[in-house]
């Protein structure tokens, strides 16, 4: 969502890039041993190794910045300047495959652990009506809220969000403008590959880190930013609310689905808002000049 609004371009490989991230932290953070196999390779190269936790998942954010940057760079900006927009996402397809593949030859096809980045523990929690809110799941919210709340910041108030405004607007006239469009994507896909290593490291404490953790993840998101809008953070952010809450009562009361057609059912809703409200809940449409 990050780049699209940034560039107006969609990155399907995001979950990808999110979940090479999520490996580099793990690397990071625990020292080489053989119950890692696979790592070896990698974690040779690091030095002073293991990291604390959070310096680890700074790590991973440094790390998605630089695969998101590097790709955009060396690889969508040579298709963009040729091609359609249907190219570039044809494009992003190849790099899901390619860095998929890269990522199980590093790691192997393995289901490994992920340390929580907050309390997890038996006692770990806050009573809530009877109910156990946990000091990990307060975490993840706050944290994302927080970081929804700076993207909205740099997207409103400064000259790096006008500058994406106007470069997913139009790009030839932000150009004359005096813009530097080639920088601001960079940037823009930067950003996103950051954001997305610090939801893998989220995410892959519940879910087990291996090569297609984010897969369903990105899926999932795909259809609540479209459900919300994909140019809207509050629209995504009330999407996934609603995807969230429906799958999980859908799974839970309806016998006949359950949760083996909760991905489908998904999908449903994605082709569903794209025939008949293609710009989301609360996105904005788009007006053409004749």
């Amino acid at each position: 969502m990050i780049v699209y609004r940034a560039t107006g371009m969609l990155n399907v490989a995001q979950g990808e890039m999110a979940t090479a991230s999520a490996y580099v932290a793990l690397v990071l953070h625990t020292p080489a041993t053989p119950a890692l196999a696979g790592t070896g390779l990698v974690a040779s190269l690091v030095p002073f190794a293991p990291w604390p936790r959070w310096v680890a998942v700074l790590g991973a954010l440094a790390a998605g910045a630089l695969i998101g940057g590097v790709t955009e760079r060396f690889v969508i900006r040579r298709v963009a300047s040729h091609r359609s927009g249907f190219a570039v996402v044809s494009v992003t397809v190849g790099v899901l495959l390619a860095i998929n593949g890269l990522t199980e030859w590093l790691w192997r096809p393995v289901t490994r652990g992920f340390p929580p980045l907050f309390p997890n523990g038996a006692g770990a929690y806050v009573p809530v009506f009877g109910a156990r809110l946990r000091y990990n799941a307060l975490g993840v919210m706050v944290t994302i809220v927080a970081v929804l709340l700076v993207l909205a910041f740099i997207l409103r108030h400064t000259r790096l969000g006008l500058a994406f405004r106007a470069v997913s607007s139009d790009r030839a006239a932000s150009e004359l403008m005096g813009i530097r469009a080639g920088r601001i994507t960079t940037i823009g896909w930067a950003l996103a590959g950051a954001i997305g290593g610090l939801a893998a490291c989220l995410v892959a404490p519940t879910v087990l880190l291996e090569p297609n953790m984010m897969v369903r993840v990105l899926i999932y998101s795909l259809v609540a930013a479209t459900l919300g809008g994909l140019d809207s953070l509050g629209g995504a952010v009330l999407g996934g609310l609603v995807i969230g809450v429906s799958q999980t009562m859908i799974a839970g009361y309806v016998d006949f689905l359950g949760s083996e057609l909760s991905l489908p059912g998904a999908l449903a809703v994605m082709v569903a808002v794209l025939l008949f409200r293609p710009s989301g809940l609360f996105g904005t449409k788009r007006i053409e000049r004749v």
